[in-house]
């Protein structure tokens, strides 16, 4: 995968992960789970991390907010209690995560939008 690609990926998972959950609802097809399909979305984007560092694709500032995000969202995630769906619709664990998704999406200069889904490949 080219950098501009994994870039794209990490943008558009920051922009699903920065949206309310009724917004998810409608950017997910109907057979996924929302939850797991957007922790997983920017998950998998954050692996990518270390090849657009090392090709300077983001700042420091941009890549402190990123870590401060995933690190945010797998804390929550690894918290049972409010690990079930209601809570991640409106939790404020979960209202956190979005919040440091916005901020990142800021730090990297990217527009908060619907994200763009499409290299995406849905397997229901």
């Amino acid at each position: 995968m080219d950098l501009k690609l994994q870039y794209k990926s990490l943008v558009e998972s920051l922009r699903l992960l920065a949206s309310s959950y009724e917004n998810q609802l409608d950017y997910l097809p109907d057979f996924v789970d929302i939850k797991d399909e957007v922790v997983a979305a920017f998950g998998d984007a954050f692996l990518l991390l270390p090849q657009l560092i090392e090709g300077d694709f983001l700042s420091k500032k941009a890549i402190a907010s990123i870590v401060r995000c995933f690190n945010w969202m797998d804390m929550t995630v690894r918290n049972e209690s409010i690990s079930d769906l209601e809570s991640f619709k409106s939790h404020e664990s979960w209202q956190k995560v979005r919040s440091f998704a916005d901020k990142a999406l800021e730090d990297m200069e990217e527009e908060k939008k619907k994200p763009d889904l499409s290299h995406i490949d849905w397997i229901d």
